[in-house]
């Protein structure tokens, strides 16, 4: 939920998220197929707060969660949501922005979503006091830092490391991507950190998303060191199905 990565491609486009948490958190479930109102939701759960920061639907709605909007803020006391419910009530909408725009955010932490729907991709910021919906251009790659942990300065190094890697990888798959993030050995701004053990990357969602096949959903939960696999199939297609394997 603190780096996140949107790569388009001529045959499928890539969704990667990062997430960065405390390890002392409850370890997350690994993702699986959940029903949800009137869809069908893959994603992984954080027990704490019973959401998500990275799931699809079978609809072909994909959203992703950074903590923080534009700036670093000041965390409040107690709020009277998680974020990552959000996510998972946003996943059970058919028109997800516009349920978004429609909600009370007044005692929600700021935050902001990366979705994809319907061949559209948003950036949806809430900064504690007021929403900001930018439309991004879905034919190139995206990257996104979460405010809460990068400054404006690492956010362009970050930028800058991953532009240069595209023009350069010929191999757009989960195993690259984590090639990747290994590449830069440092640990407070880099893309795999461990800030003195109070906030380190714990694990690595990657979406290949196919319009026309379904989306694959790699999970690596970096506590255990174990790879999960499990698909969804859009609802045009077919009942959503989900498989998992452990690698």
């Amino acid at each position: 939920m603190c780096t996140v990565i949107y790569y388009p491609s001529e045959k499928k486009k890539i969704f990667v998220s990062l997430r960065d948490e405390n390890p002392a958190r409850a370890k997350a479930i690994s993702p699986s197929l959940i029903g949800y109102k009137s869809n069908h939701l893959l994603m992984p759960v954080d027990p704490k707060g019973t959401g998500t920061w990275a799931g699809i639907n079978n609809s072909g709605t994909v959203i992703i969660l950074l903590n923080g909007g534009f700036e670093k803020h000041q965390p409040g006391l107690s709020y009277s949501k998680s974020r990552g419910l959000i996510v998972k009530e946003l996943l059970g909408e058919p028109l997800p922005v516009l349920s978004w725009l429609l909600m009370n955010l007044n005692t929600v932490e700021p935050f902001t979503l990366i979705v994809y729907s319907d061949g559209h991709l948003f950036q949806l910021v809430w900064d504690g006091q007021s929403k900001h919906k930018k439309i991004l251009n879905p034919s190139i790659p995206h990257i996104f830092s979460s405010a809460t942990l990068y400054d404006t300065a690492s956010k362009q190094i970050r930028k800058e490391r991953f532009n240069n890697w595209i023009k350069e990888e010929q191999t757009m798959d989960a195993d690259s991507f984590k090639a990747f993030f290994s590449r830069y050995k440092d640990p407070s701004n880099g893309f795999l950190i461990n800030r003195d053990n109070k906030i380190k990357t714990l694990s690595f969602s990657f979406i290949e998303y196919s319009t026309y096949a379904g989306a694959q959903y790699t999970y690596h939960d970096f506590i255990d060191n174990h790879a999960y696999e499990s698909a969804i199939h859009f609802s045009y297609q077919q009942e959503a199905i989900t498989s998992d394997t452990v690698c």
